[in-house]
């Protein structure tokens, strides 16, 4: 996709022409399944992020400690913050499998002004949701352990966490809605 300041896409036209949260929910479903057969197969995880680090860069983040949510300590400082470091099958897959939209919307950032560019990143984070709510619906946390009160986020640095529970939990509301 050439990027022309008059053919710049907005986030919903690039999200259908890079089938992006198709891909990040195949992504994310076969790094838990690597997840499940690593080293951490018997970690009991209590959190899981898609955290947005540095718009668009995008880490998978766990947290082991089932209590700091109850003591106010969210967010966590993530037990493992970068998974797809700590396996590196997972960042290989991540590296092979989002290379092509990863490098398409680093284009597209460096092309919009601050309008789109906010939109864009609004858009970025919405779709992020919206695979964490099919992650969840499918059930593919189940491929590894997690604690009672497994809590699920997608986050950036600095960010509000009641206003990104509130954000997703609106996503999750709505699929319920359309499965009704």
């Amino acid at each position: 996709m050439s990027l022309t300041p008059d053919s710049l896409p907005d986030w919903q036209t690039f999200e259908t022409a890079y089938d992006v949260e198709a891909t990040w929910l195949r992504l994310a479903t076969a790094s838990l399944a690597l997840l499940g057969a690593s080293p951490f197969k018997d970690q009991a995880f209590s959190a899981f992020a898609f955290n947005a680090v540095s718009f668009p860069s995008l880490s998978l983040s766990f947290d082991t400690a089932p209590d700091n949510r109850e003591r106010g300590d969210y967010p966590p400082d993530w037990s493992n913050e970068c998974m797809e470091v700590d396996v590196p099958e997972i960042g290989q897959l991540w590296e092979e499998g989002h290379a092509t939209i990863e490098g398409a919307l680093l284009d597209l950032i460096d092309a919009a002004d601050d309008a789109l560019l906010e939109s864009i990143e609004e858009g970025y984070l919405h779709s992020l949701r919206k695979t964490m709510v099919r992650l969840e619906t499918r059930h593919a946390f189940e491929q590894i352990r997690t604690c009672a009160r497994f809590w699920t986020v997608v986050t950036q640095i600095d960010a509000d966490t009641d206003e990104e529970e509130r954000l997703l939990d609106q996503v999750r509301l709505v699929a319920l809605a359309s499965h009704a």
